[in-house]
C-alpha cells in the first residue's frame, strides 16, 4: 500500500493495468508492452488471471523473471505482445544486457513511445496487420452479462 489513506489492491491494480496493455497491444497501438513490475511472491496470484486476460484480448505473455537485476531489488513483469518478432526483438535487447529498469530508451521503439507526436503522424493511415476477434476482459470482471454490451433501446 502507497502512502495515502485509500487501499488500493495491488493484484486488481495490475490486472487492470494487464487488460488496458493488452487492449492496446491487441489494436496494434504499441507493439509490445509490459505489465506493472511485481514481486515474485506475487506471481501466483497473477498469472491464471493475466492469462485469461490475454486470452481474450488475442495477445500472448512472456514472463519476465529479470535474474540480471540483484535478488534483493528484483522485481518481475509481463512482456504483452500480438506478434512473434516483437518478442523477439525484445529478447535481443535483453541479450545485449539491456534492461527496462535501466536503459528503457532502448525499448521506447519497440513500445511504442514517441509516435503519437511524430513527425509526420498526420500522413499516416491506420491499418491493422492483423485483425483478431477479441472478447470483453472488463465485462467479465465488472459486470453482469446483461449489462455489456449497453442495449441502444
Amino acid at each position: 500500500m502507497g502512502t495515502s489513506d485509500i487501499f488500493i489492491d495491488r493484484i486488481s491494480f495490475i490486472l487492470g493495468m494487464i487488460t488496458a496493455f493488452a487492449e492496446c497491444v491487441s489494436s496494434e497501438c504499441k507493439k509490445l508492452a509490459f505489465s506493472p513490475p511485481f514481486r515474485a511472491q506475487d506471481f501466483p496470484l497473477l498469472d491464471r488471471e493475466a492469462h485469461q486476460i490475454a486470452s481474450e484480448q488475442q495477445v500472448s505473455l512472456w514472463y519476465e523473471k529479470n535474474e540480471d537485476i540483484p535478488q534483493a531489488h528484483r522485481l518481475h513483469w509481463y512482456v504483452i505482445y500480438k506478434f512473434e518478432e516483437a518478442l523477439d526483438e525484445y529478447v535481443q535487447l535483453r541479450a545485449q544486457g539491456f534492461n527496462p529498469a535501466w536503459e528503457l530508451d532502448r525499448f521506447y521503439p519497440l513500445l511504442s513511445y514517441g509516435l503519437v507526436w511524430a513527425k509526420g503522424v498526420d500522413e499516416i493511415i491506420p491499418h491493422f496487420r492483423e485483425e483478431r476477434k477479441t472478447q470483453c476482459s472488463f465485462s467479465r470482471i465488472l459486470l453482469n452479462p446483461q449489462e455489456w454490451p449497453i442495449p441502444k433501446s
